[in-house]
């Protein structure tokens, strides 16, 4: 799965699917966009991706842990400053705010499913950093473990050695005995 963050000018939907088609075309997966363009509405924080190569990913949980929340009545102000552009941004709240009785059901499912995924990729992200951890300490015990074996090979090799200098002596005797 990847997420692909595209930036376009303008506010028609043909030219946000064209800037869409474009990024997908080009597998240009684009920045995070600024947390102060984001609306506050930061889950609690119980994780932190720690690996040094995980950069893009941790940009993109912290993106979802900001961004989870939908707000119907949120009215995004174009940056064209024409009046009937404006004016149907006006428009579009005002219609929102008509049928807000037969929408707000889907709206509220769809915030309890992106909060609930929120949660579960959170609850996965601190599971891996134990899974993590435990294998590091295995690693850590494989190391100790091997350097251990390695002084008890040293060991049998040293007692092998002494045990052939104390036979060839002991052979020495039996022929001077003779």
């Amino acid at each position: 799965m990847s997420i692909y963050w595209v930036r376009f000018q303008g506010d028609s939907a043909a030219e946000a699917m064209n800037a869409i088609a474009e990024a997908l075309r080009h597998d240009e997966h684009g920045v995070v966009p600024d947390q102060e363009q984001a609306p506050p509405a930061p889950p609690a924080d119980n994780s932190q991706v720690s690996s040094d190569g995980d950069r893009y990913l941790q940009a993109n949980v912290q993106a979802m842990r900001t961004l989870w929340s939908i707000d119907p009545m949120q009215v995004e102000l174009p940056s064209d400053r024409r009046f009937l552009v404006r004016l149907g941004v006006h428009l579009q709240h005002w219609i929102r705010r008509l049928t807000r009785w037969y929408f707000m059901t889907p709206w509220l499912q769809a915030n309890e499913f992106h909060a609930a995924v929120t949660r579960v990729i959170d609850v996965l992200l601190v599971r891996q950093q134990q899974l993590q951890q435990e294998l590091h300490e295995y690693q850590y015990r494989l190391q100790a473990t091997e350097q251990q074996v390695q002084l008890l090979r040293n060991e049998l090799a040293l007692s092998r050695q002494q045990l052939m200098e104390i036979r060839q002596q002991q052979a020495l005797y039996q022929n001077i005995a003779e």
